[in-house]
């Protein structure tokens, strides 16, 4: 139940289902000739749309998200959370550097219609596929949820007396995943997935950011989605 309506329940708060609710209310004020109520609820769903898909917004809403790197990470295993390709390759590349013996990954389906093949699967095809050795993976394919893929992989990690994990995730999903992880007994170590090293840019104002995207309302959606998910693992008692 929890699962289902922590997907349904954080749709009202995304700023593009917020914004077009505005918007189709400012339309039905039209049509009843209330041009106060249309022209307010039509501004305010503009506002809504407009501001989160720009990126100073964007990146104020981000950066309390993010988590500090370690420079070095030495561990007992490599835990990957399913997700994004970038998640297997960052943790191919963290067990090719030494980090850990093992890499577990964790992940069934976290959509409400389930997958036939699951995310864990995926990722253990993938890590084979670019060397990592079968009988160093563990793999953990149940959960729908963070707090499950802690639970779940948890058997797994103690019976090899794993107490250390670097943990590889998006770097959004990064501080709930570490606190949940950290709730059941374990020294975290984080590791964003990426792709590629980005340099980092110079901090400048540039008005092209005033542009909006929709690189930048898909970020801000997320993160949204994580600050509900991180308020509603902390009421629980999960992290």
């Amino acid at each position: 139940m929890y699962h289902i309506l922590s997907k349904i329940l954080v749709w009202a708060l995304y700023p593009l289902t917020l914004g077009m609710a505005l918007l189709l209310l400012a339309y039905w004020f039209e049509r009843k000739r209330d041009r106060r109520l249309f022209r307010r609820l039509f501004f305010s769903g503009f506002t809504v749309i407009y501001l989160f898909s720009i990126t100073p917004v964007q990146r104020l809403i981000v950066r309390p998200l993010k988590v500090a790197q370690p420079t070095t990470v030495e561990a007992d295993a490599v835990v990957v959370l399913g997700g994004e390709p970038a998640r297997s390759l960052t943790g191919i590349r963290l067990f090719k550097q030494g980090a850990a013996p093992f890499i577990l990954t964790a992940g069934g389906s976290g959509n409400l219609l389930q997958e036939e093949q699951k995310e864990s699967d995926r990722m253990t095809d993938f890590l084979v596929e670019f060397g990592v050795p079968a009988d160093r993976i563990l793999s953990e394919s149940s959960s729908r949820n963070t707090r499950e893929n802690a639970i779940n992989a948890k058997p797994m990690l103690d019976s090899l007396s794993i107490r250390t994990i670097a943990l590889v995730t998006s770097s959004l999903h990064m501080r709930r995943s570490v606190g949940v992880f950290e709730k059941l007994g374990y020294e975290v170590i984080p590791a964003n997935s990426r792709l590629f090293r980005i340099p980092k840019k110079r901090e400048r104002f540039d008005p092209f950011t005033l542009i909006p995207e929709v690189g930048n309302l898909s970020l801000s959606t997320q993160a949204i989605y994580e600050y509900f998910a991180l308020t509603l693992y902390k009421v629980l008692g999960w992290v």
